[in-house]
């Protein structure tokens, strides 16, 4: 192995070439790797959705969703099916085993759904199958503000849709704030009355009317000519004149019975925009989303030249507002982290400057871009990408990589001197070296390695940390050992200035320093007592400090933003009008606010970056705040400024709340209830829901049930009907064609698909088509239903009753579900309030047959946790089997391994002084920690047992081990101090990744004292059978336990002795 380093130093030319060659590409693949803002996490979720149009949730639940469940429950590899069923809207998602192949698992559930439409009620839309991408939110929101008519602003919606859609990388736009194009024919009641139709035969005529396709082909004189019949309905003109029925002779058309309306949809949502606090004005918001694999800075970048180019056309006057830009913030990422690692590298080589001198300081910091570039090939090659996880990876992987490099630099600097040249000292230190840093690094890759195998969404988010990190170790040691000496020998010279000598003083100072240190502790067992028994009491003093609260727990701590979002949400049946003017006074509470740059407002929908994913419904709003890029207050406390700004309007929740750090995740505090009967459930939810709000730090408690409003139930006379030649289908059928309408046919026009509804004048008075549902049951009541026997009123055979209605109901695995969530405030943990609930668990109400179970960020973490613990666990165990292999002895592997579970005293030390949380982030930190620790251990070993194998029977041990440990001192201390400074710019860098590199700094510091002093410790103490015989006693040492024993037995007795006397005098 010695030979083939070697090999790269003497064939320079060819080394040379290879650094060239391979940094040339390594450039290449930064520019062409896709970059995007975090990873594309693929798990196999689809998700079912079905319409049925005015069908409320419990209908839904029973023709839609059940049916959709029992075929969906039985395929395979499925995991869990969840569902949600609320007014005319069902929606079942199905999440398969996370081995299972997502396009087989999307296909099979596609077949499903297939075998599931027969059962379906006919007039229910198409299901249709879409596959889940958890990265699939947004990567840029645009508002165009223009005051145009409605149906124009809707053109030009279409026109940018299609714009932006022809631009590469682009996957869909949705679009807000819009009504479509549609021809209403609104039924007058009278009419149905005189000529004793119903709503669904004049349905049935329309669609007849519209029949286009062709009918084949003739020959005439040898010629076919095909023949097409053209029968469908171009222009909505043509709708007055089709004959509905003909009575009498006479025919009975359209026009005779209804009004039709050439105009707009009901409007779904409305859209505004405002800008340096001017008031908000009508705007188009489009939400635009990349393909998977695309390049998220080039995708909006294009976006915004396309929307720059139309400024001269088709958005000439339009002023463009982009609330969000998920581009621009990844090239910021980039960018800061690009500063952070320059300004790591440069923290690292001031500290080598300051320590062994200028030149070796440029040899070890060339190691870095080096290792870099090799490793950027590896990503390409495997198709990782360029995101934030990848980029903390590569500036964590500096203060990793850059030891290899220290090492050997330092190794050559020390060796000039004994060896005369740089070469031979390149020579002699890779034949010293190079096993003990081959042993760290694949230490450090198998600590790594076992974070491929964590489960779920989180395991998929932070796939490319192993990948990344394992790449820059692996391309570190080639760096370290095949082009570090050679670069190092066109460096290195012997030293020559004053300053290099004082140097080379103050280090044999210190290395003086440490060897009369050490060998006293080595010679008094009393006080290696005392230093073993500390670290074990420090051990578990440090792992109270979670338990006791002193170290808050979370999953992944929030970051400041440079936006929030405020949700809006009235009471079900709200109407979006009304909805609207609760946004309008959220819109008048934002103007006043200083930090707020500009906003844009969205009603009928929530914000696609909610933990529930987004919904629709004219009881909900959003508003996405941008804020200011110079502003005092950090998002989060934005956030807390907004909430007690808002909290004067009462007519609705408002919640404010800004986007999830880390992987997807659900609300933070989650209680869920299990069972079959809803009114049990929401019992249960109604106790959690009190008992929830009481405990301190909770924010916005909200229950899925707590939106269920009021509803008519009408209930049908069957007998009565019967009599009249009615079943209750049909009954059912007229009422719903007659409320929410029914489509009878479709006009095309260009790419335009536009609907015919067909609906009842339930209020005479109407003036445009959407009003006609403004009435009262009593006008219900009278609607006409021809029958064998005559006219009747619809009153004559229902009841009408008020109940309760649902607004939504869930599932999980074919069962009833309902939710308590909350949001915890800055001071307060997910973890932390969970607890608190259990303890108050014997307060709720929970009925028989219901079952809580909890999730949330709590389980998160516990998941999460044990994941990351058993990770470490694997770790440390294809650890041993590599120091095992190195080192041929478990004796000297456990000395090794039994720094990592202690310098946990240093890493929850350091989180409890500096008020970081235990979090995912800090496990990672711990994780890197073991890997890097290990590596200073082994350096230091590795020098004790060679120094033995040249050590004659007449040798002291106590020596050796003394002078091995000084030998390694200045390298082990070196790669600490640049691995701990290199932290800090990572540390202020985001507050998602601070605890971690606290973790690594406080830890390591720790480490330090566990290399140095507990290593040799053990290793003098308990030098095993081969090494025993070396182990002379020091003439200072301390006695041994036995004649201690005997001391202290001698003067109890002779303190006995003495009280006796006293007695019998």
């Amino acid at each position: 192995m010695h030979d083939l380093w070697i090999f790269f130093l003497k064939k320079r030319a060819f080394t040379y070439m290879l650094m060239f060659a391979l940094t040339t590409v390594g450039l290449y693949t930064l520019v062409a790797i896709p970059k995007e803002s975090s990873p594309e996490v693929v798990i196999p979720i689809g998700v079912v959705s079905t319409t049925l149009r005015g069908a409320g949730a419990e209908d839904t639940e029973k023709l839609i969703t059940n049916k959709i469940e029992d075929e969906v429950a039985n395929l395979d590899n499925i995991d869990t099916v969840t569902s949600s069923s609320r007014e005319g809207v069902s929606l079942v998602t199905a999440q398969f085993a996370a081995s299972a192949d997502i396009d087989q698992s999307i296909q099979d559930l596609k077949d499903a759904v297939d075998r599931a439409k027969g059962a379906l009620p006919s007039d229910a839309g198409d299901p249709n199958v879409i596959k889940i991408n958890f990265a699939d939110q947004p990567v840029l929101i645009v508002s165009v503000s223009v005051d145009l008519p409605a149906g124009a602003l809707g053109e030009l919606s279409d026109d940018l849709k299609d714009e932006i859609k022809s631009i590469k990388g682009v996957s869909k736009v949705s679009v807000s704030g819009t009504r479509e194009k549609e021809v209403q024919i609104v039924v007058k009641r009278e009419a149905l009355l005189n000529y004793g139709l119903r709503v669904e035969q004049i349905v049935g005529a329309l669609a007849s009317a519209n029949a286009s396709f062709p009918i084949g082909n003739i020959t005439v004189s040898d010629i076919n000519y095909p023949i097409k019949f053209a029968g469908s309905i171009d222009e909505a003109s043509m709708l007055p004149d089709i004959e509905i029925v003909a009575q009498s002779g006479a025919p009975v058309r359209l026009r005779d019975i209804a009004t039709v309306v050439d105009g707009l949809a009901v409007p779904t949502s409305f859209s505004r925009a405002s800008v340096d606090g001017n008031p908000s004005t009508q705007a188009i918001t489009l939400s635009v989303y990349k393909k998977s694999g695309g390049d998220v800075t080039k995708i909006t970048s294009d976006v915004r030249q396309k929307l720059e180019d139309l400024k001269a056309t088709s958005l000439a006057g339009a002023e463009v507002v982009v609330s969000f830009d998920r581009g621009e913030l990844v090239a910021k990422d980039l960018r800061d982290l690009t500063r952070v690692g320059l300004e790591t590298v440069l923290l690292v080589m001031l500290v080598l400057v300051l320590t062994i001198g200028w030149r070796e300081s440029i040899v070890a910091a060339l190691s870095i871009p080096l290792s870099f570039v090799i490793a950027f090939i590896g990503l390409y090659a495997s198709g990782n990408t360029i995101n934030f996880i990848s980029l903390f990876s590569l500036i964590l992987a500096i203060g990793i990589l850059v030891d290899s490099g220290i090492v050997v630099t330092e190794a050559i600097h020390t060796r000039v001197r004994t060896h005369g040249s740089a070469e031979e000292a390149a020579k002699a230190s890779i034949r010293e070296y190079a096993w003990p840093l081959i042993a760290g690094t694949m230490t450090t890759v198998a600590v790594f390695a076992p974070l491929f195998f964590l489960s779920g969404i989180v395991g998929k988010f932070i796939a490319s940390i192993p990948f990344t990190i394992i790449f820059v170790l692996f391309a570190s040691i080639v760096v370290a050992l095949g082009m570090v000496p050679l670069i190092a020998i066109l460096f290195t010279r012997e030293h020559k200035s004053r300053f290099e000598d004082i140097q080379e003083e103050y280090s044999e100072r210190v290395k003086d320093w440490y060897k009369e240190f050490l060998g006293k502790m080595l010679d008094h067992r009393r006080t290696q007592n005392i230093f073993l028994s500390c670290m074990f009491g420090g051990f578990i003093l440090a792992l109270m400090l979670p338990v006791f609260g002193l170290v808050k727990v979370q999953f992944f701590p929030s970051g400041d933003q440079d936006f929030v979002y405020v949700q809006i949400e009235r009471n079900e049946g709200t109407p979006l009008a009304i909805t609207d003017l609760s946004a309008r006074a959220v819109e008048e509470v934002l103007y006043d606010a200083p930090y707020v740059e500009s906003f844009v407002t969205t009603v009928g929908e929530s914000s696609g970056f909610s933990e529930s994913g987004g919904g629709a419904g004219g009881k909900l709003a959003n508003i996405t705040v941008i804020l200011k890029k110079e502003r005092t207050l950090n998002s989060e406390e934005a956030m807390e400024d907004l909430r007690v700004r808002v909290r004067p309007i009462l007519d609705a929740k408002i919640t404010v709340e800004q986007a999830a750090s880390g992987p997807p995740s659900g609300a933070p505090v989650s209680i869920q209830f299990s069972g079959d009967d809803l009114n049990d459930l929401a019992i249960a939810a109604d106790s959690a829901e009190r008992v929830l709000r009481e405990i301190p730090g909770t924010l916005d408690v909200t229950t899925s049930l707590r939106n269920d409003g009021t509803q008519f139930t009408l209930s049908v006379d069957r007998a009565k009907a019967a009599e009249v030649g009615l079943s209750a289908a049909q009954v059912a059928q007229t009422l719903r064609a007659a409320v929410s309408g029914n489509i009878a046919t479709t006009i095309r026009k260009g790419e335009q698909n536009i609907d015919v509804v067909v609906k009842l004048d339930l209020n005479p008075d109407f003036v445009n088509p959407e009003d006609t549902i403004k009435t009262t049951i009593d006008s219900v009541n009278q609607i006409p239903l021809p029958t064998p026997n005559g006219t009747v009123l619809l009153g004559s055979l229902i009841t009408s009753s008020v109940s309760e209605s649902r607004s939504v109901i869930a599932h999980e695995d074919r069962k009833r579900i309902a939710s308590v969530t909350a949001q915890v405030k800055p001071t307060a943990t997910a973890v932390e309030v969970t607890d608190a609930f259990k303890e108050k668990e014997a307060l709720l109400t929970i009925p028989e047959g219901v079952v809580i179970d909890y999730g949330g960020e709590s389980e998160d973490v516990n998941q999460s946790f044990k994941e990351m613990g058993l990770a470490l666990l694997a770790g440390m165990a294809l650890m041993l089997a590599i120091l095992v292999l190195e080192f041929n002895s478990f004796r000297y592997t456990i000395y090794l391994l039994s720094i990592v579970p202690l310098s946990l005293i240093g890493v929850l030390a350091g989180l409890a002084l500096t008020g970081q949380a235990l979090s995912f982030p800090s496990m990672l930190g711990i994780i890197a920690l073991a890997g890097v620790i290990i590596n200073h251990a082994i350096i230091l070993l590795d020098s004790v047992l060679h120094r033995l194998e040249h050590t004659d029977e007449k040798g002291s041990l106590r020596e050796v081990i003394v002078e091995a440990s000084a030998i390694r001192l200045r390298p082990i201390v070196l790669t600490t101090v640049t691995t701990v400074i290199g932290m800090i710019p990572l540390a202020g860098a985001s507050p998602m990744w601070g605890p971690l590199a606290f973790a690594i700094m406080f830890g390591l510091t720790f480490a330090i004292l566990l290399t140095l002093l507990l290593v040799p410790i053990l290793f003098y103490r308990w030098p095993g059978k081969k090494y025993a015989h070396l182990k002379h006693e020091h003439p200072h040492a301390d006695r041994s336990w036995k004649e201690r024993g005997v001391s202290l037995l001698r003067k109890l007795l002779a303190l006995l002795r003495r009280w006796t006397r006293r007695a019998v005098r």
